[in-house]
């Protein structure tokens, strides 16, 4: 791992550290407690209704796994420190990197090359899958590369796949979703989007629970290539109706909402509910960096971007027991 994280620039470290501590309340990067995590899995096991008896019956010792992709070397970096932090939250299912094939051309002298090798020597038992990389042309260089994804469908060695995107922290463990109700495809609504008064439900696509088959692989790639559409246009064309869908709470958490004024569609559907950041910290399985137009935190970005992202403190904001107005950059 610190083979990988050295490639990076002192620089970029900091700022990914310093916007990562200021959205997220640094809650994230302390150890939960195990009562904590244990309240979290029971409330989520009730709502996905979980059992033994839904696992797929037709394919033997279920075989279960994460999966990431990594398109760069800033990604490569973020998907092993997910990676770790699966590890240190006790998983024992294999965790898959998705990636570019010239990165494992043994003449390959390229910084991404070089820290596939170093991968390939460490002990951290990661099981390397190289593809080609899936592109559109389409909108902001930030999601070209996003369709690589999709070659998540193709591991068909596993009966079950965790997929979600490296621009993400890992929070706790989350082998209970591997249990739940049979469904080629689940994903959590892109709250975000959602437009209760017309009745439209968009899914969010940064993480996908999936069962691998190489018909519905096919199928995906096709319409890619074919509409050249994003990731999660591709997705809801083809599984709008037919998805199962995940609880975006907890699960789905971008690190936008922690600026937003408005948690009605977070909280859905107990929109009266009162928001509380640092109860949501802790009790969050993922968080996604997604804060646009603020580019991914690893990335350079201006004054001005940055004063406009910085969430309000309002003088007249009060100071709870469990929800400090104060927050300390470590």
């Amino acid at each position: 791992m610190f083979s990988v994280i050295m490639l990076l620039s002192s620089r970029r470290i900091a700022v990914a550290l310093c916007t990562v501590a200021i959205f997220i309340t640094l809650t994230m990067y302390k150890v939960v407690q195990k009562d904590s995590v244990s309240n979290s899995l029971s409330f989520l096991h009730s709502s996905l209704s979980l059992n033994h008896t839904s696992l797929p019956k037709d394919k033997g010792n279920p075989r279960f796994a994460y999966a990431q992709y990594a398109t760069d070397i800033n990604y490569l970096c973020n998907t092993i420190i997910n990676f770790n932090r699966l590890k240190r939250s006790g998983t024992k299912h294999d965790m898959v990197l998705i990636f570019p094939k010239e990165w494992d051309h043994e003449s390959a002298n390229t910084r991404e090359a070089k820290a596939i090798k170093n991968l390939r020597a460490s002990d951290l038992n990661i099981v390397f899958r190289p593809f080609d990389i899936l592109s559109t042309d389409k909108g902001d260089s930030t999601w070209h590369d996003s369709l690589t994804k999709f070659h998540t469908f193709a591991l068909i060695e596993y009966t079950r796949i965790l997929a979600f995107d490296s621009d993400s922290l890992v929070l706790n463990n989350m082998d209970f979703l591997f249990l739940a109700p049979d469904s080629p495809v689940a994903m959590p609504r892109a709250y975000w989007l959602t437009d209760r008064e017309h009745a439209k439900q968009i899914l969010g696509s940064h993480i996908m629970l999936i069962e691998p088959n190489t018909h519905r692989y096919k199928r995906i790639i096709n319409e890619a290539m074919r509409s050249g559409e994003f990731d999660m246009d591709v997705l809801n064309e083809l599984f709008k109706d037919s998805a199962m869908i995940l609880p975006h709470r907890r699960l789905a958490l971008l690190t936008g909402e922690f600026r937003a004024k408005d948690h009605s569609k977070y909280l859905a559907p107990d929109e009266e509910e009162e928001w509380n950041a640092m109860v949501e910290a802790s009790r969050a399985y993922l968080v996604h960096f997604s804060d646009w137009p603020l580019p991914k935190p690893w990335k350079s970005h201006t004054e001005a971007q940055w004063e406009a992202a910085l969430p309000e403190c309002p003088d007249d904001d009060i100071k709870k027991p469990d929800q400090s107005r104060v927050f300390t950059v470590v």
